[in-house]
Formats: structure tokens, C-alpha cells, sequence
């Protein structure tokens, strides 16, 4: 059986087990507060009573953040930091690759290279090619079978299949056939059964499993919208954010054009082709919910960079982070926002 894996967008964990992420946020002296703001998740996702559950798409967004705010791209998963960087590595190395199976050796070679082992390789046999990660001597932080590190190691399959399904220029779907994960069979099934793709628990190692015949299937990673963005994490989210609203009709479309420009998209153009329909239609159906395109704009804009400035961020990030050519430029929308340059609010809060 081949699927096509549109239900990502579905898939959901729970925050029990995310709750490692409190100790790494605390070990490294971070705000845990500041974090789920900015990674515009609730303040009590991560306390010890909450049973609620977030999208994967919120999972690799709360990834980036924590990522960036430490500094560590493994956000200290495994013993060996990876500095911040190691996305652009990766980003530059894909862009040579031709073809689907390019794709999957640049991904492995390049993941070994930066964490020193032989983790990962490509294989095709019976009509399969497979993406396998080898874990087994991986050097973690933390103990290997924790739930945490089984979903992190899931995730990272859900990962490779985004950036291939999303440097894909094949007409046709991208068929999954199977994954496998080294959960142990009859305990907690994978969050990943809501995928829809046949899951096999128990096995040595995590593979995702395609088709052997997409392994010639023309790719172009330099169009790839997920390798244009400012971190492969917050790429990945906003893919599968919009998985998760595959139908345009569907959901809230002003929480879903601020969630577009909070990560990053920053004209209503990009907007409008991410959310899958034309600046036209975007512009018609935020007219029928009363109001516009450049409101949205400013009020989700304005609120993140006062959420960024509380936190410390330097003004120059925060004007790259939301799409401005300069500071200077960022200084006067400021203004127009708030009636105070950034200056001035910050030295407000302070006092305050």
C-alpha cells in the first residue's frame, strides 16, 4: 500500500511528553515563559498537570525557538551541541541535488558529517527506498527510550519526508509506504498513527520507506519554500501547518494569515500562495470577516515585536525576523504602530 501523507497536518502530541523540554529550558536559564509566547503556545503547556496536546506543526515551532535561544540545534537532545548554523549547512548542500534519491544521500551524508558517526544511510532493495536512522550508538543527553527521545526521532522522519515533499517537482503525490519506529510494540503507539502511512513498532531502527521508483523523480531544492526559510524548523511548521488546512475553505482565515506573517511570510503575496489560494481570494475572504490585509499585518507585526523586545531581542534581529530591509525601516513602522520608537517602549518597560 502507497499513501500520499496528507494527514500530517493532523497529527497532534501530547504535552506530557514534551515535558523534558521544561528541564532543558531550565538548565539553560531560559524564561520558560518567554519561550511558549514566542513560540505562541499556552504558558502551562509544559507544567506537570497539563494533559493537553499541540500539532506536530507546534512542535517543530517550539523547537525553533528554544533552538535559537540557546543556541544548540539538537536543543541539547544529544551531547554533542550543534551550533546554529548547521540548517544553512544543510540548505547550501541540498541544492545541488537532482533527484528525490540525491536528496535522501545529501540529507544522510550531511547529518553524519555533523554528528560524527555513521547514524544515517539511504537503501534501496524489494522496490523500496528507505531514509534509516541508526540510533543506537548516538551519544543523547537524555536516556534513549524515553518517550521524548522516540517522538523527537519520529519527528525527524516526518522532517526528511517535508523537505522531499516539498523540493518535489514530480507531477504525481509522493507515496509513503510504510515508517518504522523502535517503540516497543504493545506500549504507547507513535502520535504518528493519525499520519495514515502503516507503522511498524518495535523495529531496530527509525526508516521511512518510499516507493523505489521516486527515486529518480526530478527535485529542486533552491524553490523549496521550507529551505528559504529563516530555520528549517519554523519551514517545516508552516508546511505542516499548511497540510493541517488543506482544505482553503477551512478554519479561521485571519488567525491563519497571522500565523503565516508570525512566521515569517512577509507580503500578502507569500501569504496568499502558503494558505493555497490567490491574493484576490485571500483579500475577498478577509473582507467578509471586516477587515483587511494590512490591518492583520500590523497588529500580528506589532505584537511580535513587542514580544521580542520584552524578551531582549536586539532591534536589528527583530527587523530581520519580520521581514525588514534595516532597522531604520523597522523603527518607523514601530512608531506608526505604537506611537513610540523602540527605544522608547523598551526604556517604558523597563521602568514599569
Amino acid at each position: 500500500m502507497m499513501i500520499e501523507a496528507q494527514g500530517l497536518g493532523g497529527v497532534s502530541v501530547a504535552a506530557a511528553t514534551l515535558r523534558p523540554l521544561d528541564a532543558i529550558i531550565e538548565e539553560a536559564a531560559l524564561d520558560r515563559q518567554a519561550v511558549l509566547n514566542a513560540a505562541h503556545l499556552p504558558g502551562n503547556l509544559l507544567d506537570p498537570d497539563h494533559e493537553g496536546q499541540i500539532s506536530l506543526g507546534d512542535y517543530f515551532r517550539l523547537s525553533e525557538q528554544i533552538a535559537l535561544a540557546i543556541g544548540d540545534e539538537t536543543i541539547h537532545v544529544s551531547a554533542r551541541p550543534l551550533m546554529l548554523g548547521t540548517s544553512d549547512f544543510i540548505r547550501d548542500r541540498l541544492r545541488s541535488a537532482k533527484t528525490a534519491r540525491d536528496m535522501l544521500d545529501i540529507l544522510a551524508a550531511s547529518y553524519n558529517v555533523i554528528h560524527g558517526g555513521r547514524y544515517n544511510k539511504v537503501t534501496q532493495a524489494r522496490e523500496e527506498l528507505c531514509f534509516v536512522m541508526d540510533d543506537s550508538e548516538f551519544p543523547y543527553a537524555i536516556p534513549k527510550d524515553d518517550p521524548f527521545i522516540l517522538f523527537s526521532l519520529e519527528a525527524l522522519l516526518v522532517y526528511v519526508h517535508v523537505l522531499l515533499r516539498s523540493s518535489s517537482t514530480a507531477d504525481a503525490p509522493l507515496p509513503v509506504r510504510s515508517l518504522r519506529t523502535r517503540r516497543k510494540k504493545g506500549g504507547v503507539p507513535s502520535p504518528l498513527a493519525d499520519w495514515g502511512v502503516p507503522i511498524v513498532h518495535g523495529a531496530r531502527h527509525f526508516e521511512l520507506h518510499y516507493d523505489a521508483a521516486i527515486a529518480d523523480w526530478p527535485v529542486d531544492p533552491a524553490a523549496c519554500p521550507v529551505l528559504s526559510s529563516r530555520t528549517i524548523y519554523g519551514g517545516i511548521a508552516r508546511t505542516l501547518d499548511q497540510l493541517g488546512h488543506a482544505d482553503a475553505a477551512g478554519g479561521d482565515i485571519v488567525e491563519r494569515t497571522a500565523q503565516a506573517l508570525r512566521d515569517g511570510l512577509g507580503n500578502q503575496q507569500s501569504v496568499a500562495r502558503h494558505l493555497g489560494m490567490s491574493v484576490a481570494s485571500l483579500r475577498r475572504r478577509l473582507e467578509e470577516r471586516g477587515t483587511r490585509f494590512r490591518e492583520i499585518r500590523a497588529a500580528t507585526l506589532a505584537s511580535e515585536a513587542k514580544l521580542r523586545i520584552d524578551n531582549g531581542q536586539p532591534v536589528a534581529e527583530i527587523a530581520e525576523d519580520l521581514g525588514f530591509s534595516d532597522g531604520r525601516s523597522f523603527a518607523r513602522a514601530f512608531r506608526d504602530w505604537t506611537g513610540q520608537s523602540p527605544r522608547q517602549y523598551r526604556g517604558d518597560r523597563r521602568l514599569s
